[in-house]
């Protein structure tokens, strides 16, 4: 059965068994994982302060966090229980230890990134509110918690009884590893790719100007070095998987999976921070709006119809539900995860739903205007002055 006694180490023996790799993944590890909570730390500032109100995505990312530490202490006991060294190197007391931190590692690395995932599939209803858009974040959203749960489960028993992944001598039955290991990574990876994609035709239709643009394209794109790093740690894991060396050659793909769950973590936090970054450094935002207007192109922040008015209308015709159809409560006032949809300062979205409805109104307008013009061709001429002296 585990147990954690086992797990630890005097400070002698820790140095004794630290090898230059582990020592190498050690610092990775706790920097990402430092790094990971910095940004989290950021994003509650912003919501609790600024904002005045944690939702849903946010508890969500605390629970990544969480599991991102759980990983990162049992990576220390791995790390310091000969992980780098030759296995003929090791002692079988010392290489049981590092086997069973190495099993208890993987389902809560699985359990960072899905979560991290699940808050940015949270976020998109928030900042894509249309029909369609909901119905997409809730089939993934559906789908990245049923995988999670199987990576999870699957960790956890991939050896029954579990003992039998650091003492093969017990009798018991163990799961593929390879095939185990490559199912759920390319897992991450697909699903990395579709998170990444959705809001694409959303992003690319919004008409701002185009240093707001490229800013926003950057913020998302930043979810694209969590799929080079889960390719990365793809390759580590083939590396692993053919080895005879397993405790020397799984420096590598230990490493990146570190840097993998916490850079999920920071690509979800990312565009949380818009507003922290606009009540302390305003100057940058200003920036962008005024490199704008140097290009000829109208300020989001002017009172008559915003600028991405129309990008807001070509998302809706593009995802498929129309702008009368999106509904928005007054307290969304914030803008959702704080993506730059509005003007750049006071309420986005206050100024978002005042242009739909007076986008609204002149449609009704324009309409009852052309009822009566029509109506009234479809009259006989009444007769003029003229006609009347003459009859």
């Amino acid at each position: 059965m585990f147990e954690l006694q086992p797990l630890l180490l005097s400070r002698g023996q820790a140095q004794e068994w630290t090898s230059n790799g582990g020592a190498r993944g050690l610092a990775i590890s706790i920097v990402f994982t430092i790094l990971a909570t910095i940004f989290v730390c950021a994003r509650l500032y912003t919501r609790v302060s600024i904002m005045k109100r944690m939702e849903a995505n946010d508890c969500m990312i605390l629970f990544a966090l969480a599991n991102s530490f759980i990983f990162m202490g049992f990576f220390i006991v791995e790390a310091i229980s000969g992980m780098g060294m030759h296995e003929a190197e090791i002692p079988p007391h010392i290489l049981t230890r590092q086997m069973k931190a190495f099993w208890i590692t993987i389902p809560f690395y699985n359990a960072a990134l899905v979560s991290a995932k699940a808050s940015i599939l949270m976020q998109y209803f928030r900042v894509f509110p249309t029909k369609r858009m909901r119905v997409i974040c809730w089939i993934m959203l559906t789908f990245v918690a049923l995988f999670g749960l199987w990576a999870v489960l699957s960790a956890f028993l991939n050896c029954i009884p579990v003992a039998k992944f650091w003492n093969p001598t017990i009798p018991g039955y163990c799961l593929d590893k390879e095939a185990l290991w490559f199912s759920n990574a390319g897992l991450h990876i697909t699903t990395d790719l579709i998170i990444l994609a959705i809001p694409i035709p959303a992003l690319l239709s919004l008409d701002l100007p185009r240093r707001q643009k490229m800013a926003l394209f950057g913020i998302f794109a930043l979810g694209g070095f969590v799929c080079i790093t889960s390719v990365i740690r793809l390759l580590a894991l083939k590396k692993i998987s053919g080895s005879t060396d397993p405790t020397y050659d799984n420096v590598g793909a230990a490493i990146w999976s570190a840097i993998e769950c916490n850079t999920g973590i920071i690509c979800a936090c990312l565009p949380t921070l818009r507003p922290l970054i606009s009540h302390f450094l305003p100057h940058i935002l200003s920036t962008f709006s005024n490199g704008s207007r140097s290009e000829g192109t109208v300020p989001l922040s002017q009172e008559r119809a915003p600028t991405y008015w129309n990008g807001m209308a070509t998302i809706s015709s593009t995802i498929g539900a129309p702008c009368d159809e999106v509904e928005y409560d007054d307290d969304e006032a914030d803008v959702a995860g704080g993506i730059p949809l509005g003007p750049t300062g006071g309420s986005k979205m206050a100024s978002f739903k005042e242009s739909l409805r007076g986008s609204r109104r002149r449609g009704r307008e324009s309409k009852a205007t052309a009822s009566s013009s029509s109506a009234s061709s479809s009259l006989p001429p009444s007769p003029s002055k003229q006609d009347c002296d003459q009859v």
